[in-house]
Parts: C-alpha cells; structure tokens; sequence
C-alpha cells in the first residue's frame, strides 16, 4: 500500500488482512529506489496506490519483476462492484478466510532514524492487544482527526483501527498546512500528534493573542481559571472559548509521543482545557508500550504500562537506568526474512530489547532517557544521553528551534568533545544579525553548561542554515557518527 490518507486506504487495509493476505504499508515520501528496495525485501506481489502515486509506479516496476499486478483507484471500484454483483446473484463465494490469530498480517519497515529499517512482523494478536490496551486506558470520543501519516503503526493501528472498533468517526488531514482549517471544519474531539505539532499550536496561539493585543488578558484568564479550578469550579471552556473555537470548539484531548514532549506544553494546553497525553511506543511493540491517560498523568514520564504487556529496565546504572526491555501479545514476531537481526533483538529470556534507555518509578510509570545508540561514551567513561541535553538546551534558549547533540574530537582531533548543531529562529536571526546569534548563543550555552555536570558540558556549538533532516513523523535523522 502507497498512498495518501484516504478512505479507500482503509478498506483496501482491511480487506487484506481480513482476507488473511498481508499488508505491507510504504512510506510515500521514500524515493523510488527506497520503494523498489522496500517491495522487494518483502516479496510484494500486488501494489495498492493513489492517484498521485500513480504516477511513479512504472519506474519503480522496472526494478520489481515480483509485482504482478497494480491497482489504482478506479481499478479498486470495479473490483467493489465485481464482487456486490457476485453477492447480488447469491452465488458462493470459494474463499473463505479463516484468521490464524498468531500468523503475519503486516509488515511495518521502520521508520530509520539511526540506521537501515527493516520488516516488522505484526500479527492479528499484537494489534488486537494494543488495541484493547488503548481503549482500557482512555475514554471514548466521538471524532478522530487523522494528521500523522497512515503507514506508521501508532496511526493506524491505534487511532484509525481503534476509532472504527470503538466506533468514532476519523477524518483525515489533507497536508499540514491545512490543519487550521481543517480542525475548524471537522470540530474534533481528539487527535494524535508528534510534539512539534504540539508546539507549533501553542505558538499560533500565542502569537496570535499578541497579534490582536490579547496576550497579557490571556495570562490573567489563565491565572484565574487555575485558582478556581482549585474550588472545583472549571471555566475554562467559556474563559478560552475564542481559543477553543480557533481549533475547531470540540478539541479535548490530544495524544502525542514520538519524541520528548515538553511538561510546559501540558500544562499550557490543560490550562486552556485540552489535556495532552504522552505516551511511548515502537513499531516492533505494534507499537503502544506506556502512556499518561486521565487514570494517572505524571509529567516528564511516558506513562503507565499498558495493560497488555510488560516492561522491566535491565542492566540498572547507579542512576536507575537501563535499556527498556517489553514482553506481551503486543511484541512482533520477528524481522521478515532477518533471522540474525530477530535473535539479537530478544534476551534469552524472550524479552524484546527496545535500544531505549529509561527507568520505571515506584508506581511503574515509564521515563526515557535516551536512546542506546545515541549514548554519548565520555573519555572518563562515562554515559551521556545526548536528548538529556537536548531537552536542557530547548527549554533554556527561547530562540533555538532544532538541535542535535553529539561527540566529536578536538580541533587536533585526540580527545573527545560534545558538540551541538543548532538551528535558531529564522527571524531571530533576521531581528539580531547571524554574528550576533552566533555570540549571544555560545553564551547562552555557557549559562546551560553550568548547570551540568563538567562531563556532560557542550564544547562546540555549530549554526546551521536550514532544519535538520525529517522522518514523516518529524523525528530528526541523526546521521551522525560517534567519533
């Protein structure tokens, strides 16, 4: 399956892996070599695809001899009304499908944001558990607004199959530049998000309320509202109504995770009446692991552990930490046709290895550290996550936009240092002058520095022109090599 968000992409999804067939969802921003590689790894023998994909899939053919038949659009009608004609007649049908719950019924690649992306074995029972875990832990709505792309697990599994099964309606976003007005027209309850979304929102918001000189009444609304929430009186929803009706009237609850969530972005959209979740997923757990719902929100953690699995933190640190280890109906069957990337993926004990570091507190509430390959090993030997200083760095320095760290050597190339490249605010840049920038933010630094401990300190800071490279969840591709 390629293609755009769409109402067909569900009932060509379903209609395969109900039919026991096994879907393959592409990431349609892949070029075509990536695609062709990607149809050939899992032996595709038919392609689904829109319109506007269409178009390409000759080219990427030539390079999959495999590919039997493509079926585009008005292909798929015809296909719908072949088969109504059939039931119409009352005439037989031999196919008669029987589910293996425990057998393949999708193959997720992922999404590569440190390396080569590999096959993902789902079953009936892994999205079933995450499914049951999601509705376990949340409460039902009545419209799903779809923003994040289809081909990814935590938007079809959890939010598009999970609407349907509890019976929301979902609409679909047509590009982000459109979510505005999108919101405005559908009203919905809920949504799923990455965190730049999140704070791209909370800065439409408040720029919007300097713009019309509202700003300051804003914060003593809020101010207000928070003291009387105290007594139990909640006004929120009159208070911020302009606000409210801006995304659409309707928006409660907004579900988030793929990268850290900053608290101070909860505890902004809470103050005007939208909660925000955060939770923790990956693909090879198909992918929900833990998430805050309204039965226990703690900040800075992803979560309890849902109810369908188990999470445990081996090989502990002094500080508590370890590689986030999860057994359940929800963990894959394995990599397709990578038997060797399987075993190393699991203990001996048949725990699956996530490669993120983070620890569980007294209540089992989940908090990530980092990420294992992105660990920073110092020269004293000693371990630094570079997203512990990343998240330190935005939160200090209001200008700076995107920022990956990283270790590197010296100037005479012997010792290692930790640098960061950093994006900053174009029109801070525009207001201040690049020279400028680049002095007040090695100073900014310095001030972050001295609240870290000495082998956690940045020594380089480098300005780039541009933002850092995206996956289609908005992750940013860290390309860089420990040196």
């Amino acid at each position: 399956m390629i293609g755009e968000s769409s109402y067909n992409y569900v009932v060509c999804y379903l209609a395969i892996v109900n039919w026991v067939g096994v879907i393959v969802p592409i990431d349609k921003e892949l070029s075509d070599d990536e695609v062709a590689k990607q149809l050939r790894i899992c032996d595709a023998a038919a392609v689904f695809c829109s319109d506007i994909q269409a178009q390409r899939m000759p080219a990427i053919q030539n390079e999959c001899p495999d590919i039997q038949q493509v079926i585009k659009p008005h292909m798929l009608k015809q296909l719908i009304a072949a088969g109504q004609e059939i039931l119409a007649k009352g005439e037989p049908i031999a196919f008669d499908p029987k589910v293996d719950a425990g057998k393949t019924c999708s193959i997720i690649f992922t999404s590569g944001t440190t390396g080569a992306n590999k096959g993902v074995m789902l079953c009936h029972r892994n999205i079933t558990a995450v499914l049951h875990s999601a509705l376990s832990m949340f409460k039902l709505a009545d419209t799903y607004f779809s923003v994040l792309p289809i081909n990814h697990t935590v938007e079809m599994n959890l939010f598009i199959l999970g609407s349907l099964y509890a019976g929301f309606t979902v609409c679909f976003n047509d590009g982000l530049k459109n979510i505005k007005e999108n919101l405005k027209i559908f009203k919905p309850d809920m949504s799923m998000m990455v965190p730049m979304l999140v704070d791209h929102l909370h800065k439409n918001i408040w720029k919007e309320a300097q713009k019309s000189g509202q700003a300051a009444k804003l914060r003593i609304g809020i101010l207000i509202s928070n003291l009387l929430r105290k007594f139990g009186v909640d006004l929120r929803s009159k208070l911020f109504a302009p606000i409210l009706d801006g995304l659409g009237g309707n928006l409660k609850l907004i579900f988030c995770g793929g990268a850290p969530l900053n608290p101070v972005l909860v505890k902004s959209f809470s103050d005007i009446g939208i909660d925000i979740y955060n939770g923790y997923g990956i693909t090879e757990c198909s992918p929900l692991v833990s998430s805050n719902c309204p039965l226990s929100q703690v900040p800075g953690s992803v979560g309890s552990v849902a109810p369908d699995c188990e999470v445990r933190i081996s090989e502990t640190s002094e500080d508590g930490t370890g590689e986030i280890q999860v057994k359940g109906d929800n963990v894959m069957l394995g990599y397709y046709k990578d038997e060797e990337a399987t075993r190393k993926s699991f203990t001996e004990d048949g725990w699956f290895k996530t490669g993120d570091i983070g620890c569980l507190d007294k209540d089992g509430n989940v908090f990530i550290t980092g990420r294992a390959k992105n660990l920073i090993i110092s020269d004293n030997g000693k371990n630094v996550c570079s997203e512990e200083l990343e998240e330190c760095l935005m939160n200090q320095i209001f200008y700076l936009r995107e920022v990956v760290v990283y270790a590197t050597k010296d100037k005479i190339g012997h010792d290692r240092i930790i640098a960061a490249d950093a994006f900053l605010d174009p029109q801070y840049i525009i207001e201040t002058g690049l020279e400028r920038a680049r002095v007040l933010l090695k100073a900014d630094v310095a001030k972050v520095n001295k609240h870290l401990a000495k082998f956690k300190r940045i020594s380089l800071v480098n300005i780039r022109e541009t933002e850092f490279d995206k996956t289609t969840t908005k992750k940013i591709k860290r390309n860089y090599q420990q040196a």
